[in-house]
């Protein structure tokens, strides 16, 4: 089969490796149709500034298969698979939620190491199921981070995972839901899918703005970054109520500045959810995030922007890295 194969740092090329066989009764395999590409994770696993991974983000050696966001449909199935996912069957088209190694043409997945799997109604575009691997983690995520109805809640970042936390608050019954961006593209599409207000951070001071956020909206209650820049930081501990949380959901490698001292004696909780869900309610929330999508409550149609071949992966990471400006989620078709 075709695979985009990270070789070494820096250098990935779509080849022929040997197609994955099921070799035990909870592995199942995948044909894969469309899959996505993760900003941050995917460039720099081809780029050597994160180690290899492989299977559920389990450390690994080079060479190894990129990619992470894929839907696909079901060709074989271990018999003890439905142990773990009753309702999934042959022929059934799913996304998924965790590392898959999914640029390739057939991925193989022990059910007992993914975090969760769901199978995709027709009405959902292969596409969509690409993105559902962030989206239904976002809901995940969001589910279990403290975040009530009626709360104020300020967005750090409008990208594919920005976009996904505006629809998840609105969804769950936020009282405000403000976001910054410094892309005019990324910040047209969170007006779009519901934002009550989006700032252009590059016009403003980073605390000054968290400030004004605070003046025009009231202090608030949860801040969820998806930026990863020591700016975002900056405004979102500004604009928190003291006592307020602040969530890290940016997956970025490098050293960020953080106002240490207003954390300290401002923030209740600054870092990711302090638990994540049982498998039970992670599948729940998982097909939650499917159904919003295909009831059109949560749209990922809008964000996907530009589509390449998987034998232009290349190409494809380079433009999405370099041009945030004219693009919010790259699609790689492999079917």
């Amino acid at each position: 089969m075709r695979a985009a194969v990270v070789e070494k740092p820096g250098v990935v090329r779509v080849r022929e490796v040997p197609d994955p066989k099921v070799e035990n009764e909870y592995e199942l395999l995948v044909k894969v149709k469309r899959a996505a590409i993760c900003r941050h994770p995917d460039y720099e696993l081809w780029k050597g500034l994160r180690p290899p991974v492989k299977d559920g983000w389990a450390e690994a050696d080079y060479p190894f298969i990129l990619g992470h966001e894929f839907c696909g449909e079901v060709v074989e199935m271990g018999s003890k698979v439905k142990e773990v996912f009753p309702d999934v069957k042959v022929g059934d088209r799913i996304c998924e939620w965790t590392w898959c190694e999914g640029f390739a043409e057939y991925v193989k997945i022990d059910v007992r190491r993914i975090a969760t799997i769901a199978p995709l109604p027709d009405n959902v575009s292969d596409e969509e199921g690409a993105v559902l691997e962030l989206a239904g983690g976002s809901t995940i995520f969001f589910a279990w981070s403290i975040v009530r109805p009626l709360d104020r809640v300020l967005i750090l970042g409008c990208g594919p995972a920005g976009i996904c936390f505006i629809q998840h608050a609105k969804n769950f019954g936020a009282e405000a839901v403000v976001a910054t961006e410094i892309y005019k593209n990324r910040i047209e599409l969170a007006k779009k899918v519901g934002a009550d207000a989006v700032y252009d951070a590059s016009s403003y001071d980073p605390e000054e703005l968290g400030r004004l956020i605070a003046r025009e909206w009231g202090p608030i209650d949860v801040v969820i970054d998806t930026a990863g820049a020591s700016e975002a930081v900056f405004t979102g501990v500004e604009a928190l109520k003291p006592g307020g949380s602040f969530y890290i959901f940016a997956h970025v490698s490098e050293a960020l500045k953080v106002p240490y001292f207003k954390v300290a004696t401002k923030v209740s909780h600054f870092g990711p959810p302090r638990i994540f869900p049982d498998r039970e309610r992670m599948k729940k929330l998982m097909r939650l995030a499917v159904r919003w999508v295909s009831e059109g409550k949560l749209n990922l149609k809008d964000m996907i922007t530009h589509h390449f071949p998987l034998e232009k992966i290349e190409d494809a990471l380079r433009f999405n890295w370099e041009h945030p400006e004219e693009c919010v989620k790259v699609a790689i078709d492999v079917a």
